[in-house]
């Protein structure tokens, strides 16, 4: 392999990376990248230490012509933090906040749709058809989770919750009737739901409490910022044939026919 910009290595699950401290070369020869390893159906890593998903097969339609990619697995905020520090080039399927803005420049057209709904038990009785029909009722969200539109306000206003720490955590107390509504991506949470049997049990409410998506972001100190433009025109255009989500069901029913065994446990929901 001749020398570039990045080298790496792989210990256990995590591809660490030689030279992160060292000066960014002035040109883009190729993009190291990586993604939220706990995000099903969008991006999960497998028992080979690999990502997989629905980002990572659009990233392979949507990159740029002869630059090479190299992936990189680190857990979603150390990913983030190097973005920012320009050690990474780019981050798959995000959601837009101000913060995040500070270091990395989004595409302008979106990877994925990325509802937030509100799961409930199937015997619960509950006639919904918005936010003001959880009111009353005993919530929970995985701590850090935040889902814009207004909701996050509305939640810490209005709605009574707790944090549990995982997404695990918070299915098993809401299968076991400890709360009431648990708020989650419907994807991710439909992924997990599926791949444990507990889809039996519990639904997605409908309509969504959120409905917007997620998006690539390049780091504002790579080079390969320059290619944000083709990125963009790329995305939008498998977007508007309808391929991404196509996509995103494909690995949906991927990751549904998929053993807890085969994806990397310590990095599962955790």
């Amino acid at each position: 392999m001749k020398p570039g910009k990045h080298s790496r290595c792989g210990i256990r699950a995590i591809c660490l990376v030689l030279g992160l401290s060292g000066p960014a070369w002035s040109a883009c020869d190729r993009i190291l990248y990586s993604t939220n390893p706990n995000y099903p159906p969008y991006s999960w890593v497998n028992k080979s230490g690999k990502l997989e998903g629905a980002s990572l097969d659009l990233l392979r339609r949507v990159a740029p012509h002869g630059i090479a990619l190299v992936e990189v697995v680190y857990p979603l905020k150390r990913a983030m933090a190097l973005a920012e520090q320009g050690k990474i080039d780019l981050l798959l399927s995000l959601r837009i906040t101000p913060e995040r803005e500070k270091g990395l420049i989004f595409t302008s057209r979106p990877a994925f749709p990325n509802p937030i709904t509100a799961f409930v038990r199937k015997d619960l009785s509950i006639n919904y058809k918005g936010w003001a029909d959880l009111k009353g009722m005993s919530g929970a969200i995985s701590a850090g989770d935040t889902f814009g539109f207004g909701f996050d306000e509305y939640l810490r206003s209005e709605l009574t919750f707790e944090e549990g720490y995982t997404l695990v955590q918070n299915f098993h107390k809401l299968a076991l009737g400890r709360i009431d509504y648990f708020v989650s991506g419907k994807y991710l949470g439909e992924a997990y739901l599926a791949q444990t049997g507990l889809d039996k049990d519990i639904m997605a409410l409908t309509p969504p409490l959120t409905s917007g998506d997620i998006y690539f972001a390049l780091s504002r100190h790579s080079p390969c910022a320059a290619y944000l433009d083709e990125i963009s025109a790329n995305l939008g255009a498998l977007d508007s044939a309808g391929e991404n989500v196509k996509i995103l069901q494909k690995n949906l029913e991927l990751f549904r026919q998929r053993k807890v065994g085969d994806v990397f446990a310590p990095f599962l929901y955790e």
